[in-house]
């Protein structure tokens, strides 16, 4: 059986979508990946530690295995895949652990995956039920990362991903999804849209062959891509159990830095991110905070901010008056909760008001930059 450096790896994740499973535990011990696609029948089945009737399963899918064909169908799904062996293919995630065999993308993934190698990648995670503040700092960072150069990295999933992924495109930016499913079956559903438009001028992602459905044992493995993928990890908001600290965790053992977003303590969605404050992690109040943590030489220099203006400008002025908590200030402007949060995260995240330790608000006069001493990067 004669096959290129190009076919094997999509000859792999063919096998790997007819038996449903992952083969890189079997890579490992075949001795790599192409050593496992050139074993004997009887070799392949003893590294998959599987049944009898599942290795004669995988063989045959390995010998009716024809690369032309198999392309070609996928360029008519308007899918392309890029192996490991490609050097388009991203050199931070082609050294992890466990690295995938390929990925497979919408059509623009080839020019977004080059796009990395000369840009700083920020991978943004978090809870996909977070508070209005926090969806709020996870766009507002997303933007002001992307507007700066970098390549913003997210799983798709509800709450914190999405905004990081909308927060990209506010920018004009890169931006790029990772998915636990193949790329046709975007999931959540609700964000077929937001898909659409990430593939428009970034790309959407998967090591899953086209066709394959969602399931719980895949966003773990689709974490270590996004982490695999980053000169950085954000957490902006993450319970004590989140998916968003495997992440974390695999970005760690890729000695990749780790930034948190403080959060109040003992409410829920601190949890994660305070405790990956108290093993090490920076300390991320916004988007300076990381350009100081990942020195790349690629970074643009920093958009001027617009004064505060319209509903950040009618709460800071009550702010203004005396320290109020969130609430008060609702009742004083007539804005609801939920615009109340987004105002003050925005005001926070521009230095224009303060959260004291009693959850109480306060103004603060914006100092230079170099007096609040976050000069960097």
């Amino acid at each position: 059986m004669t096959t290129t450096d190009a076919d094997w790896p999509l000859g792999l994740a063919w096998i790997a979508h007819v038996l449903a499973r992952d083969l890189q535990r079997a890579a490992r011990e075949a001795g790599g990946p192409e050593a496992l696609w050139a074993a004997p029948g009887a070799r392949m089945g003893a590294v998959l530690h599987s049944r009898p009737d599942v290795a004669r399963r995988a063989t045959w899918a390995r010998d009716g295995f024809r690369a032309r064909a198999m392309r070609a169908e996928l360029g008519r799904m308007g899918i392309t895949h890029v192996p490991i062996t490609s050097p388009e293919y991203p050199d931070r995630l082609r050294m992890i652990f466990d690295p995938p065999f390929g990925l497979f993308g919408t059509d623009g993934m080839a020019a977004a995956l080059r796009s990395m190698h000369g840009a700083p990648c920020v991978a943004i995670v978090g809870s996909r039920r977070p508070t209005g503040a926090g969806r709020q700092l996870a766009r507002v960072v997303a933007r002001d990362l992307a507007a700066r150069g970098a390549v913003i990295i997210s799983g798709l999933a509800r709450g914190i991903d999405a905004e990081a992924h909308e927060g990209a495109l506010e920018a004009g930016g890169v931006t790029i999804a990772v998915l636990g499913s193949g790329v046709d079956r975007v999931h959540p559903r609700r964000h077929l849209a937001l898909a659409g438009q990430i593939a428009r001028d970034g790309a959407v992602v998967s090591e899953y062959w086209p066709g394959t459905d969602p399931a719980p044992w895949r966003f773990p493995a689709r974490n270590r891509i996004v982490a695999g993928t980053a000169d950085a990890v954000v957490v902006v908001e993450a319970a004590a159990r989140s998916g968003a600290l495997i992440t974390a965790d695999f970005a760690m053992e890729n000695g990749t830095p780790v930034l948190a977003v403080p959060g109040w303590p003992g409410a829920a969605m601190s949890a994660g991110c305070n405790a990956l404050l108290r093993a090490g992690a920076a300390l991320c109040e916004g988007a300076d905070d990381v350009v100081a943590e990942v020195r790349h030489g690629a970074w643009r220099e920093a958009p001027v901010p617009a004064a505060a203006s319209g509903t950040d400008a009618a709460v800071r002025a009550v702010v203004a008056r005396e320290p109020i908590g969130a609430d008060a200030v609702a009742a004083a402007t007539g804005l609801s909760a939920a615009e109340v949060a987004v105002a003050l995260a925005r005001l926070e995240i521009s230095g224009l008001v303060a959260r004291d330790p009693g959850g109480l608000f306060r103004a603060v006069a914006a100092a230079p930059r170099a007096e609040r001493g976050d000069a960097g990067g």
